[in-house]
């Protein structure tokens, strides 16, 4: 047995199977998919490698670092719960230590893009910004 990455469930792996024969053709709608799938993962895009773990106001960095993506890329129920909720604001404590700056082997400037996906979540709560249907 060999896992393929993403692949969750048998109907996934029937799908990524039958492209060997009948392989998916490049259409517009795929190639603007291809660039907003791009264009979100480039940049500053966490990887959850957890590096910059612990934080010291009790973030937990490598999933309030990744929320944005997390809402357009997976289902939104537990991403907006009460619980999620409650981790998010913990972002509203942060230090601005950069002691998660200094251990990203990435670069990232962890406490703005912190910053960012705080301001996104808080967009998404409140219904400005629909990610129901984002792909």
């Amino acid at each position: 047995m060999l896992p393929i990455w993403g692949i969750q469930q048998e109907a996934e792996l029937d799908e990524f199977i039958s492209y060997i024969e009948n392989p998916p053709m490049k259409t517009p709608e795929i190639e603007a998919m291809i660039e907003r799938d791009k264009n979100m993962l480039s940049g500053e895009f966490c990887r959850d490698c957890s590096y910059c773990m612990p934080c010291p106001a009790g973030i937990e960095i490598n999933t309030c670092a990744r929320m944005s993506l997390m809402l357009r890329c997976a289902p939104t129920d537990k991403q907006l719960t009460p619980e999620m909720q409650a981790k998010m604001k913990k972002i509203e404590g942060c230090l601005h230590c950069n002691k998660c700056k200094s251990k990203c082997p990435y670069g990232l400037d962890t406490p703005t893009l912190l910053a960012k996906n705080y301001e996104d979540y808080k967009r998404v709560l409140s219904g400005e910004i629909d990610v129901r249907n984002y792909t």
